[in-house]
């Protein structure tokens, strides 16, 4: 099946952009800003999540003419919950560079039928949205004052813990509001539609999409797949750079992936899959991982299972069982790594890293007399499933490669990408900063914001400023509410347009009690999370701190 994702055709090679040239000796040319080849006024935005309905709400209150597009059946990302499950992972990962198969003529519809080329309809459904890994009581790991779409407040009696439900709603209201709900306007809103490709049109210098929606028609048992392509003079990609489950590298992981139990389900499987505990009943259960998914599954079946284990790797960023304590914090976790550490369930036995799972005989017999042997040379057997909470594998969206810590390369802070500032990416915490980008988003395209010139963006990026990201209320985060707030409105002040206020104060305190209570006491007393104004920027933290980051990001603490 092909990974769902997007991709660029060639980017860097048709990369003749709206915007002026960088220029390739090095000469700086005499314009103030960056101009563009056309006026922007049809952009696309991809992803239906917080942050691409703030950008598509934002672009729309600017008169731009917007079409936004989710793989998903309704808005919400990954806050959308749902009971299915997505298709199983492969074992090993499929390649993130793999190019879906698109008909070579266009607009093109082809009615699916059930076992078509061996797959289900409901998988060929589940494998094109893609259905996102919640579980049924997940609760963010952030307090509602900094998980907040703008207009849609929480009631004040709603407690700061959110459930993944509450959090559903709340941005599927934000949706309706601004009419960009699946009913809504579907001149505006495309749902259970694929980016499949885009390229540059060199003529125009407009950018090409090429779409994919899925419609499941049960009258005649069949779903219908229409393919077609649309023209942009900008895009925002809001999609993140998660799109598949990971499945790491372990000598025999292969072999141990074919072994079916009881129900016919898998014995072993990604923490994508997992939606309520009652079914782990007097279960002996091994999952593998230390970061979000992991301790917060073991709390949920903990009260449930026979025996519960858990495999966590040794690095650098693994601390071991003595310093398991509030008031002796490892100085190589960032609080969100201590907490998932410090909320395994007390029942759960940690084990060493797995170093090999031995080849089993039968698969049709489970994994229970399986031997799975560990570093430290000791052996596991006796498990009836194994959950991998090991993250998720970074891909490439649109054209530029990705950075460490997942973001495109050649990106400008405020979002835009450097070679073409006509595509831009949300890469910010929507939450909190993701109104800010929005608006700089509009007021860019529509003129009343330059970006710097082209070769300056370039310099201040290969200098390595401006590589903050924006989070919680830290350091960078600060900063980059600070710096969003004087260049909008200095734009403002000098093009037009309506002006912007800095985070509340008060939320920021609110948010300091939150950490100090559910998080780790002291946490913002920490040397970097105090003297922001002082803090060099080589000793900024690099932690990744949003509660949707802590899952994904897992894959480093595992």
């Amino acid at each position: 099946m092909v990974v769902l994702k997007l991709v660029l055709d060639a980017f860097l090679l048709a990369v003749a952009t709206t915007a002026q040239q960088i220029p390739l000796n090095g000469e700086q040319p005499n314009e103030k800003w960056t101009q563009f080849h056309h006026p922007i006024r049809r952009v696309a935005v991809i992803g239906a999540g917080p942050a691409g309905l703030q950008a598509a709400a934002k672009l729309i209150e600017h008169n731009f003419e917007v079409r936004l597009f989710d793989r998903s059946p309704s808005p919400g990302g990954n806050w959308f919950y749902t009971d299915e499950t997505p298709v199983r992972e492969p074992y090993p990962d499929k390649p993130v560079n793999e190019v879906p198969d698109v008909p070579q003529q266009l607009p093109a519809v082809h009615y699916y039928k059930d076992g078509e080329d061996g797959i289900s309809l409901e998988d060929r459904w589940k494998e094109h949205w893609q259905p996102r890994p919640l579980w049924d009581s997940l609760h963010t790991n952030s307090p509602a004052v900094i998980t907040e779409l703008p207009g849609v407040p929480y009631s004040a009696a709603q407690p700061w813990v959110l459930s993944n439900h509450v959090i559903q709603a709340h941005v599927r209201a934000y949706a309706s509001l601004h009419n960009l709900n699946a009913n809504d306007d579907t001149n505006v809103t495309s749902y259970a539609t694929r980016a499949e490709s885009l390229e540059k049109i060199k003529e125009t210098q407009t950018w090409r999409l090429t779409l994919r929606k899925l419609e499941r028609i049960p009258e005649i048992k069949s779903i219908k797949a229409t393919w077609w392509t649309e023209e942009f003079d900008a895009i925002v990609s809001a999609t993140g750079p998660y799109v598949a489950p990971h499945v790491p590298t372990i000598d025999g992981i292969d072999n141990w992936s074919r072994a079916i139990r009881d129900d016919d389900g898998y014995s072993i499987y990604h923490s994508q899959s997992y939606r309520r505990p009652q079914r782990y009943q007097n279960k002996t259960i091994l999952i593998v991982g230390a970061s979000v998914s992991a301790s917060e599954i073991a709390r949920d079946i903990a009260p449930f299972t026979k025996t519960l284990y858990t495999s966590i790797r040794v690095s650098s960023h693994i601390f071991h069982d003595k310093l398991l304590t509030n008031s002796q914090p490892h100085a190589k976790l960032s609080p969100f790594q201590l907490r998932s550490r410090l909320r395994f369930p007390e029942i759960a036995t940690v084990v060493p890293e797995i170093k090999s799972f031995e080849p089993l005989v039968d698969h049709k017999k489970g994994i229970k007399d399986g031997k799975i042997h560990l570093v430290n040379g000791s052996v596991l057997t006796g498990i009836d499933e194994i959950i991998l909470a090991t993250g998720y594998i970074r891909s490439k969206t649109f054209g530029p490669n990705l950075t460490a810590d997942g973001q495109p390369e050649d990106l400008h802070w405020t979002g835009h990408w450097i070679p073409d500032p006509t595509l831009a990416f949300t890469n910010v915490r929507s939450w909190t900063i993701g109104k800010y980008q929005s608006y700089a988003f509009a007021k860019v395209w529509e003129g009343t914001a330059h970006l710097p010139p082209q070769w300056e963006m370039q310099k201040d990026y290969d200098d390595r400023k401006y590589q903050f990201r924006g989070l919680f209320s830290s350091p960078q985060a600060e900063a980059l509410f600070r710096q969003y707030v004087a260049w909008l409105n200095n734009e403002s002040l000098e093009n037009g347009g309506r002006f912007v206020e800095p985070w509340p104060l008060e939320n920021r305190e609110i948010f300091a009690y939150y950490s100090e209570v559910e998080w780790i006491k002291g946490y913002t007393g920490l040397r970097n999370f105090t003297d922001f104004e002082n803090l060099p920027q080589s000793e900024w933290p690099s932690g990744h701190a949003a509660a949707w980051e802590s899952i994904v990001f897992e894959e480093e603490g595992w």
